[in-house]
């Protein structure tokens, strides 16, 4: 054995082994290692190009809209994902020939996931805006844009928009002081109406007092009774005697005739006690009603005292109503002043005919409030004066009583020196304020009147379908578990049905104020930003309106749509814009609000070509929102006449009194702007995903705009697996050993 340890023989053949071997296993680690690089790009290209012609099968009825989605089946499409990426693999190659790597997909692992859908309003939105990138921008430059700013409307539409603001801005500051001074004059009568009462009561009171001062004296209730303990004592002992002499005398009756001198002489004597205990208890009779009045008269004073000091709680409290009322009124009254400032030395309003009621408009002077106040506050110190002399009485003497009457007629002569001067103040403000607020009803009786003409006029709905097809539409649409409210849960939104914002034309104030409010939004009509504008394209271009088929180009004939399918082809009558709009679940509530609202903005337009040259006498009364509302009234009578023409398809002009150059706008062009103007994309893309799935019955939730396509593929090992599966938890391999192949996955997304 140590010979065989210690032998040279093979010494060779064993260095080139250990040196061949090892060069042997790194050379076909490395080909193999090899292999598997090329299978990877190959499962990589051949997913890729898969998932591509799984995409390409897309939906023939969404692309005529404008839309992407895949028409097949998840059957369909992973069926199509396994042949196709059979045939880019080299086991798809011909059989016959050399393959230095032989890719094969693993049977069943071959899938295909939808990752988004058109029903997301992210997705939903990129291929809307795709789509309407290059038409979107010339519709609305050549339909609104252009138009609008070489009209020259928009500085007046700037003025009087702003003229309004001002106007409704300071009649709610007049409003509110005129409220508080009413509030204030309240309290301040009733003050008056108190201190002529408590003056009253007071003077009565006073003389009880002093007659019952007189009656007393200077008797106190001590001292009288101490005298009639002492009258009581003495009345006993009268008694005592009167009793001890009519013992003595029935004595002497049984003595007999000799004791008849005694008889008469003791009887005397009894008959001047008994007198004199008469006369003792006519005095206590006296002396216990005098006891009687002074506790009543003490108990008037301390009852006098209390009511002075709740009744001086009264007034104050009137005095803590009244001040700061006032202080309030006259906050508003500064601000007036402040804003009629601002107004006067803006330059928007400089050449403004209207703002010339702003010079009328009456302000409170300050010494008005100051006047008030201290009056107030004098009456109220005043009657705290009276409590101090009332507190400091006891005995009501002529001195006492000429002090505290003449302290009860200090703070009534200041009060009524006061109401006689402020009552005809307050009474002149209270007339003028009802006459004006009498007029400005009258001025909203007539824009109601108007409006109740506006809403019989609304109409719009298809008669034919107005109680049967539309109804079942609009179920579909957004009755319980319909397609917008899907749609809207699929993005994780709320599911309130309607637009966030709703016009009426019920009542005649707020409807002419919010019709003023839109044209200062109007004015910026073309700065709307990009991706809003696409969206409202889409749908103009996409959906019908109430005008579809009526509006006419330059030569007179009926517009024609360039769509692959025609709006007007659609299961909902014109109607779809007013929907995506408002988004009501009934044709005539949508009609009704496109129809307020468009003669919401006529109103406005013609609002402010009346206040160009508003009724002078107007002016004078100094009412900003009376001016307005005259104004409005005459605009409403035009408004009505404008709608009428609009329904029916035809242009009307925005204004031949404010533009420089002809501008006429169609129905469908209010509605552009209304898009604008209450642009929410995210409730809109709800309502054209409904649309899409009632007009296409093709539910957008499964048309897949966006996938991931998963394969696993393999490859057979040439050498040794073992060696190659130490390597599979290094990460160097990219694919797992099982067995004698390699599996790797692969994943391709895709979107349209």
């Amino acid at each position: 054995m140590k010979r065989f340890l210690r032998t040279e023989n093979g010494t060779v053949s064993v260095y080139l082994i250990l040196i061949i071997v090892p060069i042997f296993l790194f050379q076909a680690v490395l080909i193999d290692f090899a292999r598997i690089k090329v299978a990877e790009k190959e499962t990589e290209s051949a997913i890729q190009a898969s998932a591509r012609s799984v995409m390409s099968s897309f939906n023939p009825e969404l692309q005529k809209r404008g839309l992407y989605g895949m028409g097949l089946s998840q059957e369909a499409s992973e069926k199509l994902l396994n042949d196709v990426f059979a045939r880019n693999v080299s086991s798809g190659v011909s059989a016959n020939t050399f393959k230095f790597i032989n890719t094969k997909a693993v049977d069943g692992a071959l899938r295909v996931t939808p990752v988004y859908t058109l029903a997301s309003h992210v997705i939903f939105e990129e291929q809307l805006l795709e789509d309407m990138k290059l038409k979107a921008p010339i519709e609305f430059t050549l339909e609104i844009v252009d138009k609008f700013q070489k009209s020259g409307v928009r500085e007046p539409f700037h003025t009087s928009s702003q003229f309004v603001k001002d106007a409704d801005a300071i009649e709610k500051l007049i409003g509110q002081r005129e409220s508080l001074l009413d509030e204030a004059w309240q309290r301040a009568e009733e003050l008056h109406g108190r201190t002529t009462e408590f003056h009253g009561y007071y003077r009565t009171r006073v003389a009880e007092l002093d007659k019952f001062a007189g009656e007393i004296g200077i008797h106190t209730v001590d001292g009288v009774r101490s005298e009639i303990s002492q009258v009581e004592e003495n009345l006993r002992s009268l008694t005592t005697s009167i009793r001890n002499m009519d013992l003595s005398l029935a004595s002497l009756v049984q003595a007999g005739p000799e004791a008849a001198a005694s008889i008469r002489s003791l009887a005397e004597a009894k008959s001047r006690l008994e007198e004199q205990a008469r006369l003792l208890s006519q005095k206590l009779s006296e002396l216990e009603a005098l006891v009687q009045k002074i506790l009543t008269y003490t108990a008037l004073v301390i009852s006098t005292k209390l009511e002075v000091a709740v009744n001086e709680r009264t007034i104050l409290q009137l005095q803590q109503e009244i001040e700061p009322t006032l202080r309030q009124a006259k906050q508003k009254n500064d601000e007036i002043r402040m804003k009629l400032t601002g107004v006067s030395g803006s330059s928007t309003q400089a050449n403004s005919a209207a703002s010339d009621v702003f010079q009328h408009v009456s302000l409170m002077g300050d010494d008005y409030f100051y006047q008030y106040q201290t009056s107030i506050a004098g009456i109220a110190s005043l009657f705290s004066s009276f409590r101090s002399a009332v507190d400091g009485v006891m005995l009501y003497t002529s001195v006492h009583t000429s002090k505290v009457n003449q302290a009860n007629d200090n703070y009534l002569e200041v009060s009524n020196d006061f109401h006689a001067k402020q009552s005809p103040l307050e009474k002149s403000r209270m007339t003028t304020n009802e006459a004006t607020t009498a007029n400005k009803q009258a001025q909203k009786n007539k824009i109601q009147a108007i409006m109740d003409q506006a809403k019989q006029a609304i109409g719009g709905c298809p008669v034919s379908n107005t109680h049967s097809g539309d109804s079942v539409a609009y179920r579909k649409l957004q009755g319980e578990s319909g397609y917008y409210q899907r749609y809207r849960q699929v993005n994780a939104q709320d599911t309130m049905i309607g637009n966030d914002v709703a016009y009426d034309i019920e009542k005649a104030e707020p409807a002419s104020l919010r019709a003023m409010d839109m044209l200062g939004v109007l004015n910026n009509a073309a700065e709307i930003l990009r991706d809003e504008l696409y969206v409202n394209e889409y749908a103009l271009t996409k959906f019908n309106y109430r005008t579809y088929g009526l509006e006419k180009d330059l030569n007179g004939n009926p517009k024609l749509s360039n769509e692959l399918v025609d709006p007007g082809t659609h299961s909902l009558v014109n109607q779809e814009v007013e929907y995506l709009l408002y988004g009501f679940s009934s044709c005539a509530a949508n009609m009704a609000s496109a129809y307020a609202e468009m003669f919401s903005l006529r109103l406005a337009i013609r609002t402010v070509e009346a206040l160009l040259d508003p009724k002078k006498e107007l002016l004078q009364i100094g009412s900003p929102l009376l001016v307005f509302l005259a104004a409005a009234a005459q605009g409403a009578a035009e408004a009505l006449v404008d709608m009428n023409a609009l329904v029916k398809g035809d242009a009307v002009e925005l204004s031949s009194k404010l533009s420089t150059s002809a501008l006429k706008l169609t129905y469908k062009d209010y509605l552009r702007l209304f898009l604008m103007l209450h642009s929410n994309n995210s409730k809109l893309m709800s309502r054209m995903q409904a649309l899409l799935e009632l007009e296409t019955g093709i539910d957008l939730n499964q048309a897949t705009s966006y996938i991931q396509a998963n394969a696993t593929s393999e490859i057979r090992l040439w050498f040794i697996p073992q060696v190659m599966r130490l390597l599979d938890g290094t990460g160097l391999l990219g694919c797992k050993v099982v067995g004698t192949h390699c599996q790797m996955n692969r994943a391709a997304v895709v979107s349209y």
